[in-house]
């Protein structure tokens, strides 16, 4: 099998190296086609021929390629190598990854949305979620030299506590098909998987390929509560309960919008509308994973 490995070098705390990646996947029975995420044309790449694509990166770069594919016909394997993979832990993808590509079978497979935003900034592609407030917040003050996964996270949470212990409301308005909600809240997310973050579940109903969106507000009155189960917040589910709708229209005016792990641009504010788009793409499941 001939495969696009795209790689970013630099992902995790211990970044792994091309040439030992590529002997993981050659000893596997495929073959590379390189390129460097960040650094090489993604779309150059992706109009190539191979029989499926690699991601072997964080979530930045999974979300990369599954935003851009325009063959969803053509499967993706994700190789998870940045700290809280999100993305991979949604589809069941998890684990050593060396052990992963021998497990790949192109008839194996889950799918995953894909969501679109058009905001004040422009039009934006993403896989994981968009926001406003505590967790952008957070992301903004979290230590960005960790040794270790486990201390990334545990940073990423830290940082997600202070945020919210330390946050002061601003108004927000949800427009859904099927719903309406306007007040004051804390932090809002409009997810497409059940983690964001730090690896932090504030979805657990939240399903990669159900064509819908979560939403999740911290209202002021729910600030204790969430200090509470964010202090281990692998024990419980989110007190939480979010929404769901197939797309939604939100209006903040107070704070910026965060898509995926990065803000388009912090002085802009506004109305964004979200959207679930119409073709999933396909995720190659491990073996022992596969349904």
């Amino acid at each position: 099998m001939r495969a696009l490995l795209v790689h970013n070098e630099d992902a995790g705390t211990d970044p792994v190296p091309r040439l030992e990646i590529e002997k993981v996947l050659l000893e596997a029975g495929i073959s590379p086609i390189y390129c460097k995420h960040g650094v090489d044309s993604l779309s150059d790449a992706l109009s190539g021929t191979f029989d499926f694509v690699i991601a072997a990166g964080g979530d930045g770069t999974v979300a990369h390629v599954v935003s851009e594919l325009d063959d969803i016909h053509a499967p993706i394997g994700i190789l998870p190598l940045g700290g809280s993979n999100n993305i991979a832990n949604a589809v069941g993808v998890d684990g050593d990854w060396r052990t992963i590509p021998r497990q790949w079978s192109l008839d194996r497979w889950t799918r995953l949305d894909r969501c679109e935003a058009e905001g004040p900034w422009g039009h934006k592609k993403f896989v994981e979620g968009l926001g406003s407030g505590v967790l952008m917040e957070a992301f903004e003050e979290v230590d960005d030299a960790p040794q270790t996964p486990e201390e990334k996270q545990a940073n990423g949470r830290a940082a997600f506590r202070r945020a919210l212990a330390g946050a002061t409301p601003f108004s927000c308005r949800i427009e859904a098909a099927e719903w309406l909600w306007e007040g004051e809240c804390l932090m809002v997310e409009v997810l497409n998987i059940q983690f964001v973050g730090s690896r932090l579940s504030f979805a657990s109903r939240a399903s990669p390929d159900d064509g819908l969106l979560d939403v999740v507000l911290i209202t002021p009155e729910l600030r204790t509560s969430v200090l509470e189960w964010a202090l281990d917040p692998d024990a419980s589910d989110c007190p939480v309960k979010s929404r769901q709708t197939s797309s939604v229209q939100m209006t903040v005016l107070e704070r910026p919008f965060r898509v995926d792990d990065r803000s388009p641009n912090e002085y802009l504010a506004g109305t964004v509308r979200i959207f679930v788009r119409e073709n999933p793409v396909k995720v190659l499941k491990p073996r022992e994973l596969a349904q």
